[in-house]
């Protein structure tokens, strides 16, 4: 069975390829290169410390859990997967889509590396005492295919896409399903990323070099023979605070602050950037999103 919206890729100008001394770089390699320049920023350390550090995760990701169902609604409606469907969920959190479609007799297998999010997960299973969900404790990078059975009804891949060689997990993916593969991804720079763009040399040295967009997946895919449909999000994500100590709060865990005087720079920082909306102060100018989706027995030649 297959899922998705029956719609055709949209309207999509390519980005100007790069070019050096030894010919066009791909967009894998560009990705590629990202990462590796992440490995390089000091006291950055890896997802892997970030997403295995319990109290990060609730200062930082579970920020504002529980006000994001309106947008986990729409996104469900947009992948428009069938009930009684297979689908594997790659960096499936606390369950955001896993648990919803369990409840609508999909047989869900999670990718969760994070032991805090299989935590989180395991006790949300457990409570809606949901019996078809298999958790898998890897990264997808780890995952053998042959672990897998089948191919999938469905894959998703929800801002789970941290992989050094994206083109390999994207690949992985399309042989793991014979149905439709999604991706959700930053359509433009989130604004954590600006945060940590303008402040990570002021506290560790180094640049910070930001974050990959989807319309570099977008690219990729389109170089492995792979012509996907692309869809920015109607909402935009805002990222909200009650006062300066809430930001504080957040950031000296994202930028790993270790003494007074980083905590001063970045509230002073935050005094400066955050503006006030109503009876919360705001940071940026909003964060879009996309929704990437491909039929896999539509596409040949993939590679």
């Amino acid at each position: 069975m297959n899922a998705g919206p029956a719609t055709t890729p949209d309207t999509f100008t390519l980005l100007p390829a790069v070019e050096n001394a030894c010919g066009t770089i791909s967009f894998r390699e560009r990705w590629r290169q990202l990462k590796l320049a992440h490995c390089a920023v000091p006291n950055y350390g890896s997802s892997r410390q970030f997403w295995g550090n319990k109290k990060k995760i609730h200062t930082v990701y579970l920020k504002g859990d529980g006000r994001h169902d309106e947008k986990t609604n729409a996104r469900l409606a947009a992948m428009n997967i069938p009930d009684g469907s297979r689908v594997l969920d790659i960096g499936a959190g606390p369950g955001t889509y896993a648990i919803p479609l369990a409840k609508k007799h999909c047989k869900v297998t999670v990718i969760e590396p994070s032991p805090v999010m299989r935590e989180m997960l395991e006790a949300r299973i457990k409570k809606e005492k949901i019996k078809n969900i298999t958790v898998i404790p890897k990264r997808w990078e780890d995952v053998n295919p042959a672990e897998l059975g089948a191919p999938f009804d469905a894959v998703i891949a929800s801002f789970s896409l941290t992989m050094m060689d994206i083109g390999e997990a994207l690949l992985k993916m399309h042989a793991s399903c014979n149905g439709t593969v999604h991706l959700f991804w930053f359509l433009t720079s989130p604004a954590w990323a600006q945060v940590n763009k303008d402040l990570w040399p002021h506290l560790h040295g180094g640049i910070f070099p930001g974050e990959p967009t989807a319309d570099w997946l977008w690219q990729i895919l389109y170089e492995m023979g792979i012509c996907a449909s692309i869809q920015p999000e109607s909402q935009v994500s805002v990222s909200r605070y009650a006062d300066v100590d809430e930001a504080v709060v957040e950031f000296r865990q994202r930028l790993n602050c270790t003494t007074p005087a980083h905590e001063e720079i970045v509230r002073n920082y935050f005094h400066t950037v955050l503006r006030q909306d109503g009876d919360s102060l705001i940071l940026g100018n909003g964060t879009r999103s996309a929704h990437i989706w491909w039929n896999t027995m539509d596409q040949q030649d993939v590679t």
